[in-house]
């Protein structure tokens, strides 16, 4: 039986899986039995998955499913996913490193199909990657901000877009080297990406992590002439925790310090379109728990009680005190809750949130949105059915996010 026929073979077997579920349904079905060490009927549901998205899979999806199949002995399933893999323009290096190292294919590597297929992997993520540099934006604390530069290998149209790689206000340097998250759609219609890090908690909090983002549009813009795009275009995206941030961005006041020591610091941080995913808008109002501000014990159970520890500085002893009055604390998530914000002449907003979201509430998303309508704001709302918190969930309208910079950067 050759490989091709045997994966074939085994969806067809999976139909089972497939009744009355969609794609993550299956990917969450297969999750569960890979827990429970069954690993074949794990591969079966992974791969029903994958039939069922099509050309939407992740590439970790595909890794998954094969890890399943060589655990489960059956090698062929296994390498004919991987060789999709290998033929694929989102593989990357971190797949190929995830692949290499990983454990789960351990009986894969003394098969002779093993070494050579690394090999065209490795080959497959040189050639999917774009040209990219590293850049400094700012400097606190003694170290530096990092974002990536990262070119269209099409014609350039002059226009920036900022992903802004946070979740649970968390910034981390991760498969860079191929843009991942859904990015690559800006880069094929030739926008110019900076994907831009910012300070994380615990140890920064969600105003200053605010002012990196800032600082980074005003970085990208005082520094447009060197990026080869035109500093009245910059759009800005992110997803979960990066949605609020980059809402938080959008929706700023206007405030440029004409004055400053650094001619950064001069110009406007300013965007002029925003498209986000599953965004915290209101942490004042979060559905049927109300006010998050002060609710520790669940700040800590989510694993972000750090993007909550608001401090202020005190010159007289130079420490940063905590704030713990709660009408201050009040006041603070007032200024990071973005739909507070929002005002007439705010950018154009996209945002697509699913309706079975466990994380953030669709009402989130809800809200804000009929805020920019009675402001005037152009909107758009796209509530996904029995979407999750997961970037899979939100295609093919994910993928839109491009049209969306392309109407509004004019």
């Amino acid at each position: 039986m050759d490989m091709k026929f045997s994966f074939i073979f085994c969806c067809v077997f999976a139909v089972h899986f497939s009744i009355a579920q969609d794609a993550a349904g299956l990917y969450k079905s297969g999750d569960s039995l890979y827990k429970l060490k069954d690993y074949k009927n794990s591969a079966l549901a992974y791969s029903a998955g994958i039939k069922m998205q099509g050309k939407e899979t992740a590439m970790a999806r595909y890794r998954t499913a094969a890890a399943s199949w060589a655990l489960a002995n059956t090698p062929d399933s296994s390498f004919y996913l991987l060789g999709i893999v290998a033929k694929s323009d989102k593989i990357s290096k971190t797949d190929l490193q995830q692949i290499e190292a990983g454990v789960d294919y351990s009986a894969l590597r003394t098969d002779k199909r093993w070494q050579p297929l690394l090999d065209q992997m490795r080959k497959q993520a040189e050639k999917n990657g774009y040209p990219q540099e590293e850049f400094i934006y700012g400097r606190k604390d003694g170290m530096g901000l990092l974002m990536v530069w990262i070119k269209p290998k099409v014609k350039s149209n002059g226009k920036a877009i900022i992903s802004v790689r946070s979740g649970n206000w968390v910034s981390g340097y991760n498969g860079i080297e191929i843009p991942p998250g859904g990015i690559d759609q800006y880069l094929a219609k030739g926008f110019t990406l900076f994907a831009v890090f910012h300070g994380s908690q615990p140890r920064y909090a969600i105003p200053d992590e605010v002012e990196d983002l800032k600082r980074a549009v005003r970085y990208i813009r005082y520094n447009a002439t060197k990026f080869g795009i035109d500093p009245g275009h910059i759009g800005i995206t992110g997803g979960s925790s990066g949605g609020n941030l980059s809402l938080l961005v959008a929706t700023a006041d206007e405030k440029i310090n004409a004055t400053a020591s650094d001619p950064v610091d001069r110009v406007s941080s300013r965007v002029q379109a925003v498209a986000v995913l599953f965004p915290p808008t209101d942490l004042l109002n979060w559905s049927s728990l109300g006010n998050i501000i002060n609710t520790f014990q669940l700040q800590k159970n989510y694993k972000v009680w750090g993007a909550f520890d608001f401090r202020v500085w005190n010159p007289a002893f130079y420490t940063y005190d905590e704030v713990t009055d709660t009408s201050a604390r009040n006041k603070i998530g007032k200024e990071i809750s973005p739909i507070y914000a929002v005002s007439p002449d705010d950018p154009p907003v996209f945002i697509i949130h699913g309706d079975a979201d466990p994380t953030v509430p669709l009402q989130q998303s809800e809200s804000i949105i009929a805020r920019f309508r009675e402001a005037g704001v152009p909107n758009r709302l796209v509530i996904k059915k029995g979407g999750k918190h997961n970037g899979d969930d939100m295609n093919p309208e994910w993928q839109e996010f491009a049209d969306w910079f392309e109407k509004y950067l004019k």
